[in-house]
């Protein structure tokens, strides 16, 4: 990466930004508490068997299948093996997961510095998340100013990895795709279509935040 040539920063914001890891491990533990004793696998086991159908139905959210609401119910009736659970009983089920979701809203190590380290540059969220949840998560998390654009599948049309979604974001301030940077932690979505477009990029994971935005912010000073 040539930094001297970065002019923006393309940002995903889950699991890059925010810790969605964090929220979502602890609005299970809430979640599962009243029904725990209908499983016979371990908490672990069924954190893991729920991220699956997370996953399932947030892709059925992002082919535009599903709304945002619609998607949370259907991995709900699908975790618990009640296909015709009616709307206002699914709701009621998982609110506690909600509320607990956003009590427990939090930075990833480091971003917060990285954010600022980084104000000389145009910064753009990229999310497949849906506007209205992914600005509520900025405005908790403090960082709403430091974006020009929030870009969501509502506003693209398409999901990342669609390359539409990502040419949709670098329009929107006429930037040539060398002139930017997308940091993000799903190499499917983020890192490998940024680069099929010509952008740089630069992966994320799980316990290295704290790192790789301290030699980001270092490589990017004096872009």
């Amino acid at each position: 990466m040539k930094a001297s040539g970065i002019k923006a920063l393309l940002l995903d914001l889950d699991d890059t930004l925010f810790d969605d890891s964090h929220a979502t491990t602890q609005a299970f533990a809430s979640f599962i508490a009243p029904h725990a004793a209908r499983f016979a696998e371990s908490e672990t086991e069924l954190l893991r068997r729920w991220r699956a159908c997370v996953d399932r139905h947030w892709r059925r959210f992002e082919s535009g299948e599903l709304t945002i609401k619609q998607q949370r119910h259907e991995r709900l009736r699908d975790f618990l093996g009640l296909p015709q659970l009616a709307e206002d009983e699914a709701a009621r089920l998982f609110q506690p997961y909600m509320d607990a979701y956003r009590r427990h809203r939090r930075l990833t190590p480091g971003a917060a510095a990285f954010l600022d380290a980084t104000r000389h540059l145009t910064r753009i969220i990229v999310s497949n998340g849906s506007a209205e949840q992914q600005r509520a998560k900025l405005r908790h998390l403090g960082i709403a100013h430091h974006f020009r654009h929030v870009v969501t599948v509502d506003e693209a049309g398409a999901a990342k990895p669609d390359p539409r979604f990502f040419r949709y974001a670098l329009a929107l301030e006429n930037l040539a795709p060398a002139a930017c940077l997308m940091v993000g932690d799903d190499p499917v979505r983020d890192i490998a279509p940024a680069r099929q477009l010509g952008m740089a990029a630069r992966h994320v994971s799980h316990g290295r935040h704290a790192i790789v935005f301290e030699q980001l912010s270092q490589q990017l000073h004096n872009a």
